[in-house]
């Protein structure tokens, strides 16, 4: 038994068919048309592994944190304020220096006189103090070593002028009237054996850091043994 073809209406099969054609032929189109798009373009080059490696493995920053590019510049501390109280410019008065008291004059020849003590005797030596006073007004000083020599009547020099003996001693203030004296020193007649100088008349004396002289008798004195010293002056009229 023959099945019957089911029976479609005229003219509509063919119009199914072209249809179908059509749409057929606009796909083939399509995909030419996109293979003619991609002809002359060169495939996508990969990323470099290394790069592709920094990427991955670069720090990442945590959330809300902001970046080396983002971080806003630090700000610099404000200068320290000094607590040092300002330096007063008025400088305080300065104090004079204390005035020295003006030096003591040196005691000159026309404001002393001379004069020549008892001669003391003592194993075998002869001491007599030679004595100088203050004649002036005034406060003068000594210090030294008088220049002491013997003269006779003629007023020649008897032998060599005494010679210094001991140490300086420190200056000698005389108010007016006070005193100073140097010791002349020599031996006994027969000590040694040099003889004894002619006895001289006179001691003529010029004081210390003086170049004017005084004279005063000096018979009293005999220089025996070829010693004839002085000392420096000292305060009083003798030891």
């Amino acid at each position: 038994m023959m099945t019957e073809r089911a029976r479609l209406p005229r003219g509509t099969r063919p119009r199914s068919l072209l249809a179908a054609l059509v749409a057929t032929g606009t796909l083939v189109l399509g995909a030419c048309a996109g293979d003619g798009d991609n002809e002359g373009k060169s495939p996508p080059t990969p990323a470099p592994a290394d790069a592709a490696s920094d990427a991955a493995t670069g720090p990442a920053s945590s959330p809300g944190t902001p970046g080396p590019a983002d971080t806003p510049p630090a700000k610099s501390a404000p200068p320290a304020k000094s607590t040092a109280p300002p330096a007063d410019r008025t400088a305080p008065p300065t104090s004079a220096p204390a005035r020295r008291p003006p030096a003591t004059p040196r005691c000159t020849a026309d404001h002393l006189a001379l004069s020549l003590g008892r001669v003391d005797a003592g194993a075998g030596n002869r001491y007599a103090p030679l004595v100088l006073t203050n004649t002036g007004t005034v406060t003068c000083a000594l210090r030294g070593y008088p220049g002491v020599s013997l003269l006779d009547a003629s007023g020649e020099r008897v032998g060599h002028p005494a010679k210094r003996s001991g140490g300086m001693l420190p200056p000698v203030k005389l108010a007016p009237g006070k005193h100073a004296y140097a010791v002349l020193h020599t031996v006994a007649p027969g000590l040694t054996d040099k003889p004894c100088w002619p006895r001289a008349q006179r001691v003529h004396v010029y004081p210390p850091g003086s170049k004017a002289a005084l004279r005063a008798p000096a018979t009293s004195f005999e220089v025996c043994g070829d010693t004839f010293d002085v000392t420096a002056v000292a305060p009083g009229k003798g030891p």
